[in-house]
């Protein structure tokens, strides 16, 4: 059997396809009411167990689609930059599928994503002193490059500028929600942005439903016309370039609303006393719906949609303490 331009594994063999579906079945959550409002956040959670990430998803996608395409060949080593998340879904691909995963990051990577990165097979390479201005994101970068001048037979995923990035999420993702979400329900959506992939395919379902997205994104990022500055929030915000992804699907943005880390790891405890734990981008993406909600005005009722894309386990005590003076 074949499925594109690949032929399935046999039945000995894990079905990397089997797989992808199995991980796109993602659950949604009811996060509470918004302040003094009448709208209620539904999340998908995007994490829902600590082996897992919405990110593994991304992950095993791109090489499938690059494989269906003839971009990449079996056996052939792939690159790609990573704050930690996608990192450890290209890992667990490239195992599965037999490539070899080379991943540029930098010191900041969560302990944890890096062992389970080390054990699934993937290679690491540290960025080992941030950009003057534009950080760590732009230091990955420039050790990239120059990995892929080395390499030039290494396949680079491009996350950030790849339309395969958005298509993962409409062909194995978007299915399962369409069936899951009570669309009558929903006032608007609600994203945070790192490549903008998810905001693509996810603000294309609900704008085919009638319904607008807005963006939640972090003080510091440049997305939309910010000045660059580092933040402790890892995986959402853009300091040095506008991925190509986002900028692709710009005019279905809304609105966009900007969280300081101090806010969004508020947002964080907050969600944590409701017995969520979730890292710092669902943080940001938490307080700019209480402040979406706010805009919608108090006869606006239903639920606002966002995607919790993180898991607390990752940071430690860092956002949880935040603000804590005797820490």
């Amino acid at each position: 059997m074949t499925v594109g331009h690949i032929t399935a594994a046999p039945p000995d063999r894990v079905d990397p396809y089997a797989v992808l579906d199995g991980l796109s079945h993602l659950t949604t959550l009811t996060a509470g009411r918004l302040g003094d409002t009448r709208l209620v956040l539904r999340a998908v959670h995007g994490s829902p167990a600590t082996e897992t990430s919405f990110k593994s998803i991304l992950g095993l996608g791109l090489l499938l689609l690059a494989r269906e395409r003839g971009l990449l060949a079996e056996g052939q080593p792939v690159i790609e930059s990573t704050s930690g998340s996608l990192g450890l879904g290209l890992a667990a691909a490239g195992r599965l599928l037999g490539h070899e995963i080379h991943l540029v990051s930098d010191p900041g990577i969560p302990a944890v994503t890096r062992r389970k990165i080390e054990l699934a097979g993937g290679v690491l390479h540290l960025a080992p002193a941030p950009h003057p201005v534009l950080g760590f994101q732009q230091a990955r970068d420039d050790l990239l490059q120059q990995l892929r001048t080395e390499h030039p037979d290494y396949y680079w995923t491009n996350q950030n500028d790849s339309p395969l990035n958005p298509e993962v999420y409409t062909r194995w993702v978007v299915p399962h929600l369409v069936r899951t979400l009570d669309f009558a329900r929903i006032a608007a959506g609600i994203f945070c942005v790192g490549s903008g992939g998810h905001f693509s395919a996810l603000s294309a379902m609900l704008e085919a439903k009638g319904i607008r997205s807005h963006v939640a994104d972090r003080h510091g990022s440049i997305t939309f016309g910010g000045d660059p500055a580092p933040s402790i929030l890892r995986g959402t915000g853009n300091q040095n370039r506008i991925p190509a992804v986002i900028d692709s699907a710009r005019d279905r943005v809304a609105g966009v609303f900007e969280v300081s880390d101090a806010e969004a790891c508020a947002g964080v405890q907050e969600l944590a006393a409701r017995g969520i734990s979730v890292g710092g981008s669902s943080g940001v993406c938490y307080m700019g719906a209480r402040r979406l909600a706010a805009a919608l005005g108090p006869n606006a009722e239903g639920e606002i949609l966002t995607f919790f894309a993180d898991r607390g386990e990752l940071y430690g005590t860092t956002l949880l303490n935040w603000g804590d003076s005797s820490d």
